[in-house]
């Protein structure tokens, strides 16, 4: 008797309650005394239901009588009746899955639990499972997320706030963490996948999920250096933000930054494919190129940049302005953050065989110079102390000459913007033949002839210069070894004139002989100094 009180009052029920009473007490007490919270009642609740059904179906006039006034039954009648077996709810079936239940076969117990048509009891239990710690069932919490679209409208078991909050934010903590870690490896394409993956889940289909996502993901971008404008285009693809009317949950200004730096690692990734096609074909573009990106390593870059022609220095003159204009973020890269670094290893070229050239114009006006003293027979004997006396001439000008270099090392960028002037107004072909350092040497000899051959001398210096620098390149002979044992090659090679200039010069040095023997003194030959 004791025991059975004991069972109605665990029910909190009257004695002698009727079934229906009793079973809808132990689903009401059920929804309190949860399996998963406190065992022990949920233990005590279940054999106090099943010993209430059993004292029931027993009946209370048996139950109640003394043992002593109870007359021998037969052996019949004495049989133990059968223990009834009380019919579970669904809630206590979902429950009795839940032994032994193993996340990684939730797909098995779910279509077990739906043959027995407790599937919603049994998800709540795997819901809430998934609440109380989301990192020990990932895969379960997956599963929801996937096959029962937990966390969207369509969810089909109802959920606290609370609890969805945890669920959500244990889902993008570990997304982001993923992001994080994948685009700071490097790993572009399993960035760009995860996150496509996501956000066709369902439950980022909420607008403050997604715009949270999508600010993450823009800040990412904002503190990671490396990655790729394939891959910023094709995430801005992903969030329509491709489109002009496109809403962006970040700052203009950090939108605008990423959209510069795009297209700085674009051009960069230009300049690096024209880096690796140098070889194939050479182009003047790729070898500037190449040249600019090798700001970190000098010794490579004065390698390189021995070989360049004009055509070279042009590319890297247009390639400085677009860096100093479109893209001054990434002046970093270079020395001082100066985008004119290349003009330091433009050399020097001096014209070539300039002594020699030297001496043979000194000699030919030195002997033009004495031809009325002496006539045409005495100047043709006295030619080769003429010629000794301009190649001694020709040496002490190359020892003023170093002089004159050393004072325009001093000069140099205004050397540098004047070849290159020059070179813009097709006055000169290479800038890397500097006007004012290769200039002052011929203008010293240019008053030399003047002061020696008067205003002929001087025309002729100049207008021959002058069909030099008008005539195409390929009409000057090229510059190649010479032999003296054939002399008039080795003049012709030496001299560097074209067949215009020879023609010009030989006419002229016709001219002033005759102005010499003929009208001697006049101010045609010689020069106001004397």
């Amino acid at each position: 008797m004791a025991a059975d009180f004991d069972c109605w009052e665990v029910l909190d029920l009257p004695a002698r309650s009727d079934e229906r009473s009793i079973k809808r007490q132990y689903a009401k007490l059920l929804k309190v005394r949860r399996p998963d919270e406190d065992p022990g009642a949920f233990q005590q609740l279940r054999e106090a239901y099943e010993q209430a059904l059993h004292s029931l179906r027993e009946g209370w006039d048996e139950v109640d009588r003394d043992p002593a006034d109870v007359p021998a039954r037969p052996a019949a009648e004495n049989r133990t009746h059968p223990s009834l077996t009380p019919t579970l709810s669904l809630y206590e079936q979902a429950v009795g899955l839940l032994d032994g239940f193993e996340d990684l076969a939730v797909d098995r117990y779910w279509t077990e639990a739906s043959a027995r048509g407790c599937g919603a009891e049994f998800e709540r239990l795997l819901f809430q499972r998934c609440v109380n710690d989301p990192e020990a069932h990932w895969h379960l919490l997956t599963w929801g997320i996937e096959q029962r679209q937990w966390l969207t409208p369509w969810q089909r078991i109802p959920a606290s706030e609370f609890e969805q909050h945890c669920l959500a934010r244990a889902l993008t903590a570990a997304l982001y963490r993923t992001l994080d870690q994948q685009l700071a490896t490097g790993e572009e394409q399993h960035f760009f996948d995860c996150l496509e993956h996501h956000s066709q889940q369902a439950w980022l289909g909420d607008f403050a999920r997604r715009q949270a996502l999508q600010v993450h993901v823009l800040t990412l971008l904002v503190n990671t250096e490396d990655w790729s404008p394939s891959l910023f285009q094709r995430v801005c693809r992903l969030f329509a933000w491709d489109v002009e009317a496109a809403v962006v949950p970040i700052a203009q200004e950090q939108w605008q930054a990423l959209h510069r730096r795009c297209e700085q690692q674009t051009w960069l990734g230009e300049l690096r494919s024209l880096m690796q096609q140098r070889q194939q074909p050479p182009s003047a573009h790729a070898n500037a190129a190449t040249l600019f990106l090798l700001a970190t390593q000098p010794a490579q870059q004065a390698e390189l940049a021995a070989g360049f022609v004009e055509a070279d220095w042009q590319a890297c003159e247009e390639l400085a302005a677009t860096f100093a204009t479109r893209f001054p973020d990434l002046l970093g890269m270079f020395p001082n953050r100066d985008p004119g670094f290349w003009k330091a290893f433009i050399g020097h070229k001096d014209p070539p065989h300039g002594v020699k050239r030297a001496a043979c114009v000194l000699t030919l006006s030195l002997a033009l110079n004495n031809l009325p003293g002496s006539g045409p027979l005495l100047t043709l004997l006295m030619l080769p102390l003429y010629a000794l006396g301009g190649l001694l001439a020709a040496q002490v000008g190359k020892w003023l000459l170093s002089h004159w270099t050393s004072l325009t090392d001093n000069l140099q960028d205004l050397d540098q913007r004047a070849s290159a002037w020059c070179v813009q107004h097709k006055l000169t072909a290479d800038r890397g033949y500097r006007v004012i350092r290769n200039g002052g040497p011929l203008l010293a000899l240019a008053v030399v002839i003047w002061h020696w051959l008067g205003a002929l001398g001087l025309a002729t210096y100049l207008l021959n210069g002058a069909i030099g620098l008008l005539q195409p390149a390929s009409a000057v002979p090229a510059d190649r070894q010479y032999r003296w044992r054939k002399p008039l090659q080795a003049i012709y090679r030496i001299a560097g004139l074209s067949r215009l200039q020879w023609v010009f010069c030989v006419t002229m040095v016709i001219v002033i002989g005759y102005v010499q023997l003929h009208m001697p003194g006049t101010l045609l030959t010689q020069g106001r100094l004397r």
